[in-house]
């Protein structure tokens, strides 16, 4: 006579066990999505435990079917789904990189439930020894708070992340020009032609970043006051997949782009797009000493007066890449002959860190600093660049003293 099934019934919602045909024990239970997980054991006391344990998962928030997603998997969902709507396009950028290139190659594979703090070091010191302790460093945080949502979703139960130290980073010095640098690099621009003077003298006169530079446009430049409004700056943004332009227009329409619909943006050419500031204290109003005037009067002059469009762009109307400003901030480097060859150029970020250092050097204090290159991150210095430009003013004409550029303005204030 054959064995007589045996079954356990559960309050409902709870799951339960069943036996199939073939003998095999099947522990269900039902997910807060309305499906089904299962898992089969031979044995009915393994088939209780495995139910029991499904059960005690999905009691502390855990979905009991975790386990079958690997990292690699997570980490596509994650940055399509819950990164891409909270972070800006740069950011986004940024970590689908880290993901491609660091994360996956190391621990892609590793099933999302049994990643632990070992797979994670072993993580960064494998990124840190092909790279940077830099690159490692930023791989962690992506892969961090990845990780955290996954806890947050119930995928997990706890993130190894959290269970090991941030990883250190070595710091590399970026020296600034010194002052006679910063003159003879000055001196040496104003003698060359309107958008290398203008591009150049805005970087070491002003301390703009190089997003918000290559994203300047005409309508936000007010020669007569000499004043720069800086709000937006320069990205590339990802565009949907086939897209093609409209008529060849290189103009793309908003809807092209594959961005959040609460992303503030403006279309300019191809993927190039204007986007805000990275902070709110990133927007301010910047004073323009008299070389600088001077020279963006003569580009504008060059360029007809326009009243909108980019003050810096290629010859066929496109957005500079950032690229090719960096290779272009080398040559005029070498070509000032502050340095010998483009390896001993700094990078271009020098130029913003070279003003920060000039000001201090000019005895300008820190709040009025800050208010010049935009590193404050509160609303009040906001307004305090907004309504200060006196005080700006004044200490970027400390900053032309220190430097000694009076003879770069002839007389009639068009440049040398």
């Amino acid at each position: 006579m054959a064995a007589k099934k045996r079954s356990s019934r559960r309050p409902k919602g709870t799951g339960g066990l069943h036996q199939r045909a073939d003998g095999m024990w099947i522990a269900q239970v039902w997910l807060p999505d309305g499906t089904r997980y299962q898992r089969g054991r031979r044995r009915y006391d393994d088939a209780r435990a495995t139910l029991k344990e499904m059960q005690d998962q999905l009691a502390d928030g855990i979905l009991p079917n975790a386990g079958t997603i690997t990292v690699a998997q997570w980490l596509d969902h994650w940055v399509d789904t819950i990164a891409r709507p909270r972070v800006r396009p740069r950011t986004l950028a940024s970590y689908r990189s880290s993901i491609k290139h660091q994360i996956v190659p190391h621990v892609g594979t590793r099933q999302l439930g049994k990643l632990t703090p070992a797979d994670v070091r072993r993580m960064v010191t494998a990124v840190s020894d092909d790279h940077t302790t830099r690159t490692a460093q930023a791989a962690f945080a992506v892969l961090a708070k990845a990780l955290g949502d996954a806890v947050k979703d119930g995928k997990i139960g706890h993130n190894p992340c959290d269970r090991m130290d941030r990883p250190q980073a070595r710091s590399e010095e970026r020296r600034p020009l010194s002052v006679d640098q910063a003159r003879t690099l000055l001196l040496h621009v104003a003698r060359q032609d309107a958008a290398t003077a203008s591009r150049w003298s805005l970087a070491l006169l002003t301390g703009a970043r190089q997003a918000e530079v290559l994203g300047l446009t005409w309508d936000r430049v007010d020669l007569d006051a000499a004043v720069i409004d800086i709000a937006w700056q320069l990205a590339r943004l990802k565009l949907k997949t086939r897209t093609r332009p409209v008529g060849g227009d290189p103009v793309y329409p908003r809807d092209a782009f594959d961005v959040p619909a609460t992303l503030d943006f403006i279309p300019i050419h191809w993927t190039a797009c204007l986007v805000p500031t990275k902070t709110v204290g990133s927007r301010r109003l910047v004073p323009l000493l008299p070389p600088v005037v001077a020279a963006l009067r003569a580009l504008h002059t060059e360029r007809g007066h326009p009243t909108t469009g980019l003050v810096f762009r290629r010859g066929d109307g496109a957005a500079i890449q950032p690229r090719d400003d960096g290779a272009a901030w080398k040559a005029v480097c070498v070509k000032s002959g502050i340095v010998a060859t483009e390896d001993d150029a700094p990078d271009q970020h020098t130029a913003r860190h070279t003003v920060a250092t000039l000001l201090q050097a000019a005895g300008v204090e820190e709040a009025t600093r800050m208010a010049i290159v935009g590193h404050s991150t509160t609303t009040a210095h906001r307004g305090y660049a907004h309504t200060s430009t006196d005080l700006t003013r004044a200490a970027l004409g400390e900053l032309e003293k220190l430097l000694a550029l009076s003879e770069l303005v002839r007389s009639d204030g068009t440049g040398e």
